[in-house]
């Protein structure tokens, strides 16, 4: 029993080593580019049959790396919803499930998220994005607010403009200037209708770009700077542990050479 559960330790270090994630990482980055280069041939070409060849070969090596990790980590291994994710994918695409299976690997360039996990500053970037959801839903709210109520406005102020006959259309009006696509064309179509239009939809477009679209830059980039110092903190501590354990390593050789 000892002896079974120090090989599995084992097994889990060897699959969390650097080189494994060199090896997963190469062929996360192969898998979708033959998936990329599926669409460009049909599958009557010979070169489509090769890279068909190929998604096979890196889907068997997928399979062995599952394989390895369930081995090593039990059912603990589905506690992560990474592992859940990535166990679905692999073996759904392995399955003979027609245009199911079809759809599961073309999926697996979703795999190419295997380097947020990897990597601990591409993780901090994710944390710092789903820490900043409450600041960036809070001013969503703001914009649907104002969204609305310059609709509201513009049908007030334009019934006659086609551009503003309804909620609906006001809203993809609106939209369309927000974007900057082709948006003064917008303009002069209302204004031909009234002339005054545009101190409307300057007013709409200085509150909406140079106001609400910096608080969502504003909010991203503190949750941002909040994750890197988390990071810092994380790196700083990992350092005193380590000049720590070797200070206790250093401590016990003395101790030994003492007795």
């Amino acid at each position: 029993m000892g002896r079974s559960y120090k090989a599995e330790n084992k097994l889990a270090r060897l699959m969390e080593s650097t080189i494994v994630h060199y090896i997963i990482g190469s062929l996360v980055i192969a898998n979708a580019w033959v998936i990329g280069a599926l669409t460009f041939y049909k599958p009557e070409e010979p070169m489509y049959q090769f890279l068909m060849a190929a998604d096979k070969i890196i889907l068997g090596c997928f399979l062995v790396e599952i394989g390895l990790r369930l081995a090593a980590n039990g059912l603990s291994f589905f506690r992560t919803p990474w592992n859940v994710f990535d166990f679905i994918i692999i073996v759904g695409s392995a399955l003979p499930l027609g245009i199911s299976s079809e759809i599961l690997r073309a999926l697996r360039a979703l795999r190419l998220f295997y380097f947020i996990e990897v990597s601990a500053r591409m993780r901090h970037v994710v944390q710092g994005f789903y820490k900043s959801l409450p600041g960036i839903s809070n001013v969503f709210v703001l914009m649907m607010i104002l969204f609305f109520t310059f609709s509201l406005i513009g049908i007030l102020l334009f019934p006659q403009a086609p551009r503003f006959a309804d909620v609906g259309s006001s809203f993809h009006t609106l939209f369309q200037v927000l974007s900057g696509d082709d948006w003064y064309n917008v303009l002069r179509d209302v204004t031909k209708y009234y002339p005054y239009a545009w101190v409307y939809f300057y007013l709409f477009y200085i509150i909406m770009v140079f106001v609400i679209l910096n608080l969502f830059i504003g909010v991203a980039v503190s949750a941002l700077q909040s994750a890197e110092e988390e990071l810092d903190e994380d790196k700083a501590e990992e350092d005193v542990g380590k000049i720590l354990a070797e200070i206790n390593g250093r401590l016990k050789a003395i101790e030994t050479k003492l007795k």
